[in-house]
């Protein structure tokens, strides 16, 4: 498959409409459970700045803040941490029992599968070279094929969003999804080109697998103390 440049600002207008999907996807959740507040406008405000800044910013941070922060990509992970902040920061403001902050880390392997379709587009974060099925070549970038990693990540990151959503009631799907999240970021960047041994991102899968190991336990521990208490 050939893809060709596209001049049109197709990357930003799938970026934006991966978070608005995110965000209905969060709004149609909360209005089930009738906590859809009137309010909601503002996590829509939220939800579409905090992801962009943030995502901005982490590249721009791994650039040694040296390329224009305005005109940088957005890297995956900021926007993981923009998403969450937005969800914290609505939930310390209207409070919904910690169901935004739980629907929105659902979201995130949703909002990462459609933003994907923006770097397959456009040929961003591109796979190793490769000759074998499907293929891609972007004339723009290399005249060699490539393997379709960003095609794989819509596929995979959609099926773990299906799977989280269709266990949105266990009491833990939120370290779950998060979980699945870095092990998969951090084995999809072998394919990646040029890749390196430990690139970034798999420094901050690292991290944030072992983060969300530790708040997990020490949730566990506090449950089992109160528990045993009583």
């Amino acid at each position: 498959m050939i893809i060709n440049k596209i001049d049109a600002p197709i990357y930003q207008i799938l970026i934006v409409f991966s978070l608005l999907i995110g965000i209905l996807f969060i709004v149609l959740s909360l209005k089930n459970e009738k906590l859809l507040n009137k309010k909601i406008v503002l996590f829509f405000i939220l939800l579409l700045v905090c992801p962009i800044i943030c995502g901005k910013l982490f590249t721009f941070t791994l650039s040694g803040f040296k390329t224009n922060f305005f005109k940088s990509p957005l890297a995956s992970y900021g926007g993981l941490i923009g998403v969450i902040m937005a969800a914290y920061i609505y939930e310390k403001i209207f409070p919904t029992n910690g169901k935004v902050i739980k629907y929105s880390i659902i979201s995130l392997p949703l909002i990462y599968s459609f933003s994907k379709i923006a770097c397959l587009v456009t040929g961003c974060c591109h796979g190793n070279p490769y000759n074998g099925l499907f293929n891609i070549k972007y004339p723009h970038v290399s005249n060699e094929p490539l393997f379709p990693i960003q095609l794989l990540e819509v596929i995979i990151f959609f099926i773990l969003f299906l799977y989280s959503n269709t266990n949105k009631n266990r009491k833990d799907i939120t370290y779950i999804t998060i979980l699945f999240v870095s092990i998969l970021k951090y084995i999809i960047e072998f394919f990646r080109y040029d890749y390196y041994p430990m690139n970034a991102n798999q420094i901050f899968s690292i991290f944030l697998f072992t983060i969300t190991i530790i708040l997990y336990l020490k949730k566990y521990i506090i449950h089992h103390n109160r528990h045993h208490h009583f």
